[in-house]
């Protein structure tokens, strides 16, 4: 429709009218009349606010403090009485700078709480910080190295010292940055996992779980990274997709023939052919396995005369284009029939069983898999199977160890691996490169190995039926990828056979174990003694004091213990059990949300599942919103070597170079939060869409600014004089409580960026190119204190509080800015609890709908003339004729609401029988116009129009 074309900014708009109009109106008036000189400009009402067009970052500071956001937090705890919704703020790392993807996540978690807060529910919410782990005591060893230009320390509680200092210096500085972005919380009552009490609790829920048998020690493969020289998780891996393994085809001497073979294979060598990306394990190889399911074949290959092979009869074809020769088979037989046989290890020297193995497949290799149960879960488990000892030759700087002279102390993924294919000699059948997806340890970004340790486990395969149940019972948000979010989460727990907790550094919580000879020492005793003591001389005391100090007197008593053969443990908590554990921060109460990137559902989601429902049989979370990853335009993730890191603080405040990094201010920054963040597992973020967002929060800007304009004199009285509406404020209203209600569903669902579109076009099509725009001369021309004029300020007022409560949530800096402005300000926006607005009214919708369709069709004929210069004669079928009479109606003094609509001087409606909806006639109106309101309805021998000349009468 042609009205939805004017939606230009009011005020503007008019000021380019009067001019127009002042230039132009002696050629107008058609009187024979004298020329009219008057001005009346000064009678005008136009709009007058001090809210400013543009605001920048000093403005802000002074808005967050006039506004009390420090003091929101608690007192919506204190004065609010609706239902208390929990969001567990899952803890940001205390390792450095800021990244949005940070402004991401604590921006999503603050629309989600003040729009809360403005329903009048009372939020919960308290920030962490993660504060321990490898990153932040790399970083602090880094720092330290720097000013003293000497090496680094390696003592564990200096080390710890260094880590603390970073880790809370770095806090404030990420405190600091959340505040200015306009994050609602109680800013000096964080949670940190350094912080003795978190500690204290931490270590009391460790030995809730190991009491329960749910943590235990163990030998075990686990992932291990040499570079940092510790043990990891699953979520503390990245992959390489394009990572390059040396392969190799390995033949193994066959000792034992199996049975079906003696007879053909006799008088000849056999061997079998195995397959390995990981040739550096070949020195711990206990054994070949085997599948009792597949089909083995003996075979000859032409580039081997005189000997004879044992691979999988389905591979045959594949390992001739691999080996580059031809495969000749002699006879099948059944998988099992290899039980029983053995082999001899060249590298060991050993021999060594043919062993079955769940694990074995015909997808990929021989069909004959490698074993080494030091450096392989599967192989782990077939070593338990048959009673296998598993011995790791490999330490923690991941070099090999008590081997060989020439093979201790090589690097197993580079030397130590090349000699032990050069050992190899005619054994290796085939040698070349495996391109494939790789594990690297997400710290240090260098390739991890699987290698066993003794190390403490949270038995996963013991909670997780439990835990998948209670999955079922959580909600995942956004609902557009609720389904593969949960795929992705299940999947993770289902195949999680343990989760490793202990680490082998010094900067985290300590791992309450005592060790004497070969046992173990965990106990409630030994904790309680422990928490006693970091609350007297804080968390480094389990490295300060002596075991003697530790060890209570009764267990030195009931062991029989000799206190000099007692050590402490050297391990530290994984610092996915530390955030883990954060939910028992809530008391008791469970998390309405969590709310973090999709990576967290193989972390923290995962974790905190784990150890609550170990702990209390139940998830810790009612729902679980899941927002993306922060990439440029090109959909490449933000990375240094690149060159495309964007940050917050850069966004805000602007780069070195304006013109390409220009300082959009934080309005700009929670715009784009909320317009890109929620549906999208990439959230682009480019200059151009920093650029839309921005003029998108100046339009706004300048919507709040003119509404604020046009209400500047409303007095608290006015608001009880209740005057009567006429049709268009009723119908503005109830488009106004329905973009509310509208509203209100996107929040609930995190729609944020529909809640984005939906107030552009609300401002756009309903309150700037119709209602103001249609309603300016009853604003600016009617008498101040007239029913008329104050209808239209009372619903501009409901429009008004209606956009502060849309967009308080999303844009508080700038909503608590204009609310400064409203001449009825007594407390900041998220404050004000009775807001004084006009009650929604239900009326015919079908009847604006008509009358929008008349004036395009008006404004076609009208072409670019000025509508108000026509008298329009509109005939109508006899439904809608007396419909729109009732609307046509006036006191001479204003205009009808149908002229009001149309915005032509008069209507004159007619019933038409039968043919079209209506038939419209247009002619200039015979009366000159008036000179104030611009109207083409001047009396007789008068410059104005009666309702003017009445205005002007009464100044």
């Amino acid at each position: 429709m042609l009205y939805m074309n004017k939606s230009k900014f009011l005020c503007c708009y008019y000021r380019k009218l009067l001019t127009k109009w002042s230039h132009t109106n002696s050629m107008r008036f058609k009187s024979s009349a004298e020329p009219k000189k008057k001005t009346y400009s000064h009678t005008i009402l136009t709009p007058k606010t001090n809210f400013p067009a543009r605001s920048n970052s000093a403005k802000k500071e002074e808005i967050q403090k006039a506004a009390q956001f420090s003091k929101l937090y608690n007192w919506q705890r204190e004065h609010l009485t609706g239902p208390e919704f929990v969001l567990h703020d899952g803890p940001p790392y205390a390792n450095g700078d800021l990244h949005m993807g940070h402004a991401v996540n604590k921006i999503i978690k603050d629309i989600n709480n003040r729009s809360h807060v403005l329903q009048g529910n009372r939020v919960h919410y308290v920030p962490g910080w993660d504060c321990h782990g490898l990153p932040i005591e790399l970083k602090a060893l880094q720092k330290a190295k720097k000013a003293s230009k000497q090496s680094e320390p390696n003592s564990p509680v200096h080390i710890r010292q260094l880590a603390r200092a970073f880790a809370l210096e770095t806090v404030e500085k990420q405190k600091a940055a959340f505040e200015s972005w306009g994050v609602m919380a109680d800013w000096n009552h964080c949670y940190l996992t350094l912080n003795n009490n978190y500690v204290q609790n931490q270590l009391r829920q460790f030995y809730k779980m190991y009491k329960s048998g749910l943590i235990y020690r163990a030998l075990k493969p686990v992932y291990w990274s040499p570079s940092s020289r510790t043990a990891l998780a699953e979520a503390e891996l990245e992959y390489d997709p394009q990572y390059k393994s040396k392969e190799v085809y390995v033949t193994f001497q066959v000792q034992k023939v199996p049975g079906i073979l003696q007879n053909t294979a006799a008088g000849n060598n056999v061997s079998a052919i195995i397959w390995t990306t990981t040739p550096w394990t070949l020195v711990a190889n206990k054994a070949i396995c085997y599948s009792p399911h597949l089909k083995y074949s003996l075979v000859t290959l032409s580039s081997r005369p005189g000997d004879m092979f044992i691979i999988c009869n389905t591979l045959i074809e594949s390992l001739e284009k691999i080996f580059g020769t031809e495969i000749t088979k002699i006879v099948e037989f059944e998988g099992h029939q290899l039980q029983g046989t053995t082999y001899r290890n060249h590298l060991t020297k050993e021999t060594l069983p043919f062993l079955e193995g769940d694990h074995v497949t015909d997808s990929k290799g021989t069909g004959l898999v490698h074993t080494a149960p030091a450096h392989g879960p599967e192989d782990f488990l077939v070593a338990l199977k048959n009673n296998m000892t598993v011995e790791c030759n490999v330490d923690e700087a991941g070099r090999y160890t008590n081997l060989s002279a020439d093979f201790n102390g090589l690097p197993v993924l580079s030397e130590g691996q090349d000699l032990v294919i050069e050992r190899l000699e005619d054994s290796v059948l085939h040698r070349g490169t495996y391109v494939h997806s790789y594990p690297l340890d997400w710290r240090t970004k260098k390739p991890v190995i699987i290698r066993a340790s003794k190390q403490w486990f949270v038995d996963t395969e013991a909670l997780k039926e439990t835990a998948l149940a209670s999955l079922d019972n959580v909600q995942l948000l956004p609902s557009s990828s609720a389904d593969q979010s949960r795929q992705g989460f299940r999947s993770q727990l289902e195949r999680r056979p343990y989760w490793c907790i202990s680490r082998q550094r010094a900067w985290g919580v300590p791992i309450p174990a005592l060790y004497h000879k070969d046992d173990v020492l965990v106990d409630e005793r030994i904790i309680d003694k422990l928490c006693l003591l970091i609350e007297a001389e804080g968390p480094d005391v389990w490295w300060t004091c002596d075991v003697k100090n530790l060890l209570p007197e009764d267990i030195v008593t009931e062991q029989k213990l000799d206190i000099k053969e007692v050590a402490k443990g050297q391990d530290i908590m994984d610092i996915w059990f530390d955030s883990g554990i954060s939910w028992t921060t809530l008391g008791g109460s469970k998390a309405q949300l969590y709310s973090e990137g999709y990576d967290q559902l193989t972390g923290w989601f995962q974790t905190s599942l784990l150890t609550s429902v170990a702990l209390t049989g139940e998830a810790p979370y009612r729902s679980i919103f899941v927002h993306g990853f922060v990439v440029d335009d090109k959909k490449r993730k933000m990375s240094k070597s690149i060159g495309n890191i964007i940050e917050p603080s850069t966004v805000i405040h602007g780069g070195k170079d304006r013109n390409a990094q220009p300082a959009y201010g934080v309005d700009t920054l929670r715009w784009w939060v909320a317009s890109h963040a929620t549906q999208h597992s990439q959230i682009v973020i480019s200059k151009k869409l920093l650029d839309d967002c921005q003029s998108e929060v100046i339009r706004i800007r300048s919507i709040l600014k003119y509404l604020l304009g046009v209400i500047n004199d409303l007095e608290k009285p006015d608001f009880d004089r209740k005057p009567s509406l006429n049709y268009f404020d009723e119908y503005l209203l109830g488009e106004t409580y329905d973009f509310l209600k509208q509203i209100s569903e996107h929040y609930s669902h995190f729609r944020y960026n529909h809640i984005a579109q939906a107030t552009l076009f609300f401002i756009s099509n309903k309150v700037s190119a119709l209602y103001c725009h249609c309603v300016k001369d009853r604003l600016y021309c009617s008498h101040r204190e007239s029913d008329q004029r104050l209808s239209a300020q009372l619903v501009v007022n409901t429009i008004l509080i209606s956009l502060c409560k849309a967009l308080g949530p999303i844009l508080p800096h700038l909503i608590e800015e204009a609310w400064q402005h409203h001449p009825l300000y007594e407390r900041p926006f998220h404050f004000t609890r009775q807001l004084s607005v006009l009650p929604p009214k239900t009326v015919d919708t079908s009847l604006m709908v008509a009358m929008l369709d008349l004036k395009r069709d008006i404004c076609l004929i009208a072409k670019n003339e000025n509508l108000k210069k026509f008298d329009v004669n509109i005939k109508l079928e006899t439904d809608l004729y007396e419909k729109l009479k009732e609307l046509n109606r006036t006191n001479d003094a204003n205009d009808s609401v149908l002229c009001e609509i149309l915005e032509v001087s008069t209507v004159n409606l007619e019933v038409m029988n039968g043919g079209k909806n209506w038939h419209i006639e247009m002619s200039e109106s015979e009366r000159s116009q008036c000179l104030r309101c611009r109207k083409y309805n001047a009396l007789e021998n008068s410059d104005k129009c009666l309702r003017c000349e009445e205005v002007v009468n009464l100044l």
